[in-house]
């Protein structure tokens, strides 16, 4: 928990309390932290790696609601287990994770006792809200294939290992739309396709 900017603004007690209560965690990629309408019983405070959070249509579609990241805190994981009500989404390791699981009961009575945690809080709120604004500004003002080729070209690497299924729920959009639109792109020489794999050329 220390890793956190946050811990050394605690006052003693709430530091000695989170570190009594936090428990270690490794979550392997690929794995379902939790699925839309569970109920958390913690909360994640994560040290490692990337998490993808997605709303499931009642179509079967899904969209992105964020990615969250080391260092910070999953808004749908707090809400839900704060207030003991229906995750709005899935969220879904996206790499190998570390981190801590605290028990909601601590987590709220640092919320009212603590003005610094409680402050931490509210940063990141303001950041869901700041990054999913520009996400439905996106929708709604850049083309599909503007929004897909800006993606691709965010990645880390040259060769990303990924179904058209899920880039289509990282973008709100099908799988067969995605398949049209890479097909399109590989035909102009922009990437090279195979199973589970786009390369950038």
């Amino acid at each position: 928990m220390q890793e956190f900017d946050f811990f050394d603004k605690l006052e003693e007690k709430s530091k000695e309390k989170l570190l009594a209560a936090s428990t270690f965690i490794e979550v392997p990629s690929g794995m379902k932290l939790y699925s839309q309408g569970d109920i958390c019983a913690d909360i994640l405070f994560l040290t490692k790696g990337r998490v993808r959070v997605s709303r499931q249509h009642e179509n079967g579609q899904s969209v992105l609601l964020y990615y969250f990241e080391q260092g910070e805190q999953c808004n749908v994981n707090f809400t839900s287990s704060y207030n003991s009500a229906p995750a709005v989404g899935t969220a879904i390791a996206e790499t190998d994770l570390e981190g801590f699981d605290v028990p909601v009961g601590l987590i709220a009575e640092l919320f009212v006792e603590d003005k610094e945690f409680q402050r931490y809080v509210f940063d990141q709120y303001v950041k869901r809200l700041d990054s999913m604004a520009s996400l439905i500004e996106e929708i709604r003002f850049s083309s599909l294939d503007t929004r897909l080729l800006q993606w691709l070209l965010s990645q880390d690497e040259k060769s990303i290992h990924i179904s058209h299924e899920e880039i289509g729920d990282i973008l709100g959009t099908s799988r067969e739309v995605v398949s049209r639109l890479l097909k399109g792109f590989e035909k102009n020489g922009i990437v090279k396709l195979s199973r589970r794999l786009i390369e950038i050329c």
